[in-house]
């Protein structure tokens, strides 16, 4: 299981650096499709809706990927950082379902989402 420490040092100080913005709805649908390719390893076929109530996740429930792009949290900023680590702990549930939410394998998975999320590679999707 990873430490608090790790995950800081892992996650947390990534976004730090960050100016968090919120993304429009066509950005942090094309967003949220990318970050579950890189994780899964193959495209979201599904259908894709932004929801605006603040306590709702963003989350994939009964073949239906729900994109909040502006739910604030107490430890997330609203926008990418949320998106990301809960999709990572979506894609992560699905990929290893005996596994605890938060094994070193999960924070191992958001880190490699939150590194792409920050690259290069992901700007045209903010």
């Amino acid at each position: 299981m990873s430490t608090e420490a790790e995950y800081d040092r892992l996650i947390n100080n990534k976004w730090k650096a960050y100016t968090h913005t919120i993304p429009t709805d066509e950005q942090a649908i094309r967003g949220c499709r990318a970050i579950y390719r890189k994780a899964m390893r193959r495209p979201w076929k599904g259908k894709v809706e932004i929801v605006r109530r603040k306590n709702q996740y963003t989350w994939i429930r009964n073949g239906v990927m729900y994109v909040n792009p502006n739910r604030p949290q107490w430890l997330h900023k609203a926008g990418w950082h949320d998106m990301t680590h809960t999709l990572s702990h979506y894609c992560h549930q699905r990929l290893r379902p005996y596994d605890k939410p938060h094994s070193e394998r999960q924070t191992i998975l958001e880190t490699e989402l939150t590194n792409y999320v920050l690259s290069d590679a992901f700007a045209k999707y903010r």
